[in-house]
C-alpha cells in the first residue's frame, strides 16, 4: 500500500488490487474505495471480500460501471458467511456509485461514511483500488489537494 495523503486526519492509501486479493490490507478500521469499469475476476473478489471481512473491513464503496455489481456480490459472500458458514454477523456497510464521479465518491469517503460505533474515528484508514488495474494515485493525490482548498465535487 502506497500512503498518498491525509485529509480530515484520515490516512489515504493506493493499493494493487493484487496485493489486497493476497490479504495486504489493514487489519480494522478501514474503508475500501474500489473502482472498476470492466468485469472483475468472481473469484478473485471472493478471495479479496472474506480477506477483507476477516481484516474488519468497516465500509465498502464500490464505483464505476461494475459498482452496482461490486456491491451485490460483496452483499452475496456476506450473506453466505452469516448463513451458510455460521460467520458471526458481519457490520459492514456497502455502498454502488455507478453514476457517480470518482471525486465525490472519494468525498464521501471523508464526510458521508455509515460506519460502525465501535469504529476508532480518529484513525480511519481508506484504501482505495482500481480493480482494473489503473494507476488513480496522481488523480487521487489531486482531489486531496482540491479539498484541502474548500473544492466540493459535482456528481
Amino acid at each position: 500500500m502506497n500512503e498518498i495523503g491525509t485529509y480530515q486526519n484520515r490516512k489515504v492509501y493506493f493499493s494493487n488490487y493484487k496485493s489486497l486479493i493476497s490479504g495486504n490490507m489493514p487489519n480494522g478500521n478501514w474503508i475500501c474505495l474500489a473502482i472498476s469499469n470492466k468485469e472483475p475476476n468472481r473469484n478473485d473478489f471472493e478471495a479479496f471480500t472474506r480477506k477483507s471481512i476477516n481484516n474488519n473491513i468497516l465500509e465498502f464503496k464500490a464505483c464505476g460501471t461494475w459498482g452496482e455489481k461490486l456491491h451485490d456480490w460483496f452483499d452475496e459472500i456476506v450473506s453466505i458467511l452469516e448463513t451458510m458458514e455460521n460467520h458471526p454477523e458481519i457490520e459492514t456497510i456497502t455502498t454502488w456509485h455507478n453514476n457517480e464521479s470518482l471525486a465525490d465518491v472519494f468525498w464521501q469517503c471523508f464526510f458521508a461514511t455509515c460506519i460502525p460505533e465501535h469504529a476508532d474515528y480518529d484513525n480511519l484508514k481508506i484504501i482505495c483500488t482500481d480493480l482494473d488495474n489503473v494507476n488513480r494515485i496522481d488523480v487521487l493525490k489531486e482531489y486531496i489537494s482540491r479539498f484541502e482548498h474548500g473544492w466540493l465535487p459535482k456528481s
